[in-house]
């Protein structure tokens, strides 16, 4: 028997002990409130068999001081009289609760006579009345002798003769009950007391014995383990543990066994893991030196970035000198030199402006100060915003922006402003790279818990060798007509970071002299959910309305 099958046997045993000790108090308890209520019963009766005999005295002296003083004792006369017919009301009501509760718990009793004796104590004191209002009549015809007579022969000599027999009855038939429930009550506490002692030290025993048993089948095996435990831990890897049994503890001695067996081939595969490791060492070595080459490269591009922005600064710089210089040579000039000259100085500073905005962004973007407010928004007023900035862009270049997609909401968790913004760059690097005249078209769908937002233009194209360096940090196309296009080559990477931020992703496509295509998919939310908006974002109800098109010269 295994140690599992042991130790479910001991709890069973257990148990069943408990539960055999918990019927014998649950028996006990109801047995002893059934008697003690019993007696209560018996008393109850007693008491009022008592109170019924106190009562009937009274009544008895009432109707002698009444027939004797006369009226003034009439009240004392009714008051005992209710006093005793209450003590015949609660006997009886005492009677029928006995002989219900006896009922409950199949016993019977002469309850029948009980019943008997009360209606027949009735009747007398029935007689009794009538007798007494005869009695009185006589006495107020002023017979006196003659209702002395009536009240010694059918009043006193009754009381006498019937009624406190009866009393005297029913008081001894309690007391006897009383006493016979009280000795059964006795006799099964006597008789319970035993029992339970004797179940009680049975089931001691019984435990006692099983737990004496379990412990021996226990402690030998595991002091042989406990032995072969310590021989291994010395480094006796020979030792065996001499224990061979089918149960928990005997797979246990042949685990020890096998891992003492296998102590020494672990002890090479430690060595050998050592050389492994060696190499590893090695490796991450070489890979170090590889890394620290990285940093070098990185810190050379950082040297790179900083000679870019001086570049960069320093064309828009040179430009407003050259701008300044050319009205201030050879004397005065006319007014329409200056205003000309101020222009392009205008047009140099905004173009240095947003240089410097852009690095600026840049620079909070790389240690994240950025603040972007999340709330649920519908993006196709987002889309909607950023088509308008885009048709002021593009009226100088006389292009259209064809804008083709529902205007159901779709709901998204987005900073409005900032998603904007990215896609405003998006538009104004297609009008950019744009013929004149050539429309730059924006459509967007939903599906698969994204929307899809295109902007393609019919441009000049990017080479397919220059399209994974677009969104890189002041990169611009190579091409002559590409590099003659003003811009600082920041605005799709600051567009790429603001759509990842949004968990969103952006993909571009060109063919050259065709078209560029830009794709953004954004994580769109549920719109059922719009009431119970985190961000306080109004919900609108969905509905379907037409799909539009819009354009701008």
């Amino acid at each position: 028997m295994g140690i599992r099958s042991r130790i479910l046997v001991f709890q069973l045993i257990v148990v069943a002990s408990v539960l055999m000790m918990a019927a014998i108090v649950y028996i006990t308890i109801r047995s002893t409130t059934y008697y003690m209520e019993r007696v209560q019963w018996a008393n109850n009766q007693l008491e009022a068999v008592t109170a019924l005999t106190v009562n009937a005295n009274r009544y008895s002296e009432q109707i002698a001081e009444f027939l004797l003083i006369g009226e003034p004792e009439r009240a004392d006369y009714e008051s005992a009289s209710a006093e005793l017919e209450a003590g015949f009301d609660a006997l009886e009501k005492l009677t029928l609760g006995e002989a219900e509760f006896l009922g409950r718990n199949s016993e019977q009793e002469n309850d029948g006579d009980e019943i008997f004796r009360i209606m027949r104590m009735r009747a007398l004191y029935g007689e009794i009345s009538k007798a007494t209002a005869r009695a009185v009549d006589l006495r107020n015809q002023g017979r006196q002798e003659d209702a002395v007579m009536v009240f010694r022969r059918d009043i006193e000599n009754r009381f006498d003769a019937e009624f406190e027999n009866i009393l005297e009855a029913a008081r001894r038939d309690e007391a006897e009950e009383v006493a016979r429930a009280e000795l059964q009550a006795e006799a099964l506490w006597r008789r319970l007391t035993w029992i339970t002692a004797g179940l009680a030290l049975a089931a001691v025993v019984l435990c006692f014995v099983a737990a004496f048993l379990l412990a021996r089948s226990l402690m030998r095996p595991i002091g042989l383990l406990t032995q072969g435990a310590e021989a291994i831990g010395r480094g006796e890897l020979d030792h065996r543990i001499g224990y061979d049994s089918s149960d928990e503890l005997g797979v246990l001695a042949r685990r020890f066994n096998a891992m003492a067996a296998n102590q020494e081939d672990q002890r090479k595969r430690l060595l050998e893991a050592r050389a492994d490791l060696e190499r590893q060492v090695t490796a991450r070595t070489a890979e170090l030196a590889a890394a620290n080459q990285r940093l070098t490269d990185l810190d050379r591009l950082r040297v790179q970035f900083l000679a870019d922005i001086s570049h960069e600064l320093r064309t828009p710089l040179t430009a407003l000198r050259g701008e300044a210089e050319i009205p201030l040579r050879h004397g005065s000039k006319p007014e329409a030199v200056y205003r000309d000259a101020l222009e392009r100085i205008v047009t140099q500073s905004l173009e240095m402006s947003r240089l410097v905005d852009d690095l600026v962004f840049l620079s909070r973007s790389e240690t994240d100060t950025i603040r972007f407010e999340p709330r649920r928004t519908d993006l196709v007023t987002i889309v909607n915003d950023a088509v308008h900035d885009g048709e002021i862009l593009a009226r100088a270049n006389a292009i259209a922006i064809k804008a083709d997609y529902r205007t159901d909401p779709i709901w998204v968790t987005a900073d409005a402003q900032q998603l904007k913004q990215a896609l405003v760059i998006l538009l104004d690097n297609a009008i950019k790279y744009s013929p004149r005249g050539r429309p730059v078209n924006l459509s967007m769908t939903a599906s698969d818990g994204y929307a899809h937002i295109t902007i393609r233009d019919k441009g000049l194209g990017i080479p397919a060798e220059e399209i994974p360096k677009v969104f890189e940090r002041f990169y611009r196309g190579r091409s002559p007509k590409t590099s003659r296009q003003p811009g600082s080559g920041l605005g799709l990477a600051i567009a790429k970071w603001l759509i990842e931020k949004h968990q969103g992703e952006i993909t571009l496509t060109s063919e050259v002299g065709s078209f560029t295509e830009v794709v953004v998919r954004i994580p769109s939310a549920d719109a059922n959910e719009a009431s119970d908006d985190n961000f306080g974002a109004g919900a609108t109800a969905s509905r379907k309305k037409p799909r539009v098109k819009t354009s701008a010269a």
